[in-house]
């Protein structure tokens, strides 16, 4: 079973990324190999986006770890002001650009016989990005009761490939949001170029 879905990711991975059935198929089957060697739980960059992709809202424990990094920055910023980009916040902009996810996903399948020099290459995971945040656009990581002072929910989505060539020829743009629990709605947003 398990060289039957290391063939079947090794197929996709074949084959250019455009479209978000095709990366929640991937994160799927990748799911599986990983529950199946008793291994995905020693991945959980990975493991949280995968969740995410086939969830219509998580809050986890895993989304509550990525919170309390969102939350972790609303209090820095509160005292400094200081950016995203400026914050020594170190997991949270590995998660922001999705280094981390892209580093547990090379590592958790790639000994189990599936070709990952794809998901090595920038512009392959550029477009695997882009239809991955279609697919959880809509599917906010939610704070539970305490676990944040600040951060409500974080949502993340791709600019239309339009859109960001006009201002970042090349590159992608992830957009991230998230909600404040103070008493009037308010919203903070950042992009990461990946």
């Amino acid at each position: 079973m398990k060289n039957d879905i290391a063939e079947k990711l090794n197929r996709e991975f074949a084959q250019d990324i455009v479209s978000e059935r095709q990366v929640v198929y991937i994160l799927v089957e990748a799911r599986k190999l990983l529950e199946q060697q008793v291994t995905l739980k020693t991945f959980p960059a990975f493991s949280l986006c995968s969740d995410w992709a086939v969830h219509p809202k998580l809050n986890r424990a895993n989304a509550q770890f990525v919170l309390r990094h969102f939350d972790a920055y609303e209090t820095e910023y509160r005292k400094s002001g200081v950016t995203v980009a400026e914050s020594k916040l170190q997991p949270l902009l590995d998660f922001m650009s999705h280094k981390k996810f892209r580093e547990e996903f090379i590592g958790a399948i790639g000994p189990h016989g599936v070709r990952v020099d794809r998901l090595a290459s920038d512009e392959f995971w550029r477009a695997f990005i882009q239809n991955y945040s279609a697919v959880v656009q809509d599917c906010p990581l939610e704070a539970q009761a305490n676990t944040t002072q600040f951060v409500n929910n974080v949502t993340c989505l791709a600019w239309p490939k339009e859109q960001a060539d006009a201002l970042y020829p090349g590159r992608h743009v992830v957009q991230w949001n998230w909600n404040l629990k103070s008493g009037a709605p308010k919203e903070k947003l950042v992009c990461t170029l990946i």
